[in-house]
């Protein structure tokens, strides 16, 4: 009598794949329908979610939220600019206030307005980013580290 069953282990890992892919689904259905009723009944709360990158959300809508921030489908919901930027500058040690008049930083926020990866950045600093972490989505990312570099000389 053999003593395995190599038959029944394949149909098993083949129905834990299809219970992943079933959670996943669910997963994403829960997120898309929050956003769906935030933005028809609440949309002023979805604006406060959306800005507080420190309020902790549930994760599946964390993450419809940033799928729409970098789909573009909520761009009139975020001006990345100003909520976005100042953030990521001090991940760069930057002083977003000391550089708000400089040259450089008109060009830094047309590069974050025009950014494809918004709702990247915004998950990425609600989870406190580091900036090296940062480094592989910012558009910014290699001017905010010359300009460190310039104001610690």
């Amino acid at each position: 009598m053999p003593t395995s069953f190599p038959g029944i282990a394949s149909r098993h890992a083949g129905r834990r794949r299809v219970d992943a892919l079933a959670d996943t689904l669910v997963d994403y259905l829960a997120g898309e329908r929050a956003l769906l009723e935030l933005r028809c009944c609440a949309p002023r709360r979805l604006s406060a979610l959306i800005h507080d990158l420190a309020r902790p959300l549930p994760p599946p809508l964390e993450r419809a939220l940033a799928r729409g921030l970098n789909s573009g489908e909520l761009a009139d919901w975020l001006a990345p600019a100003e909520t976005l930027m100042p953030v990521m500058m001090r991940r760069f040690d930057l002083d977003a206030e000391a550089l708000a008049t400089t040259p450089q930083a008109a060009e830094w926020r047309v590069a974050c307005r025009a950014c494809p990866r918004v709702g990247t950045c915004w998950q990425a600093l609600r989870h406190g980013a580091d900036a090296e972490a940062c480094r592989a989505f910012c558009s910014n990312a290699e001017a905010f580290t010359a300009a460190g570099r310039e104001s610690t000389h």
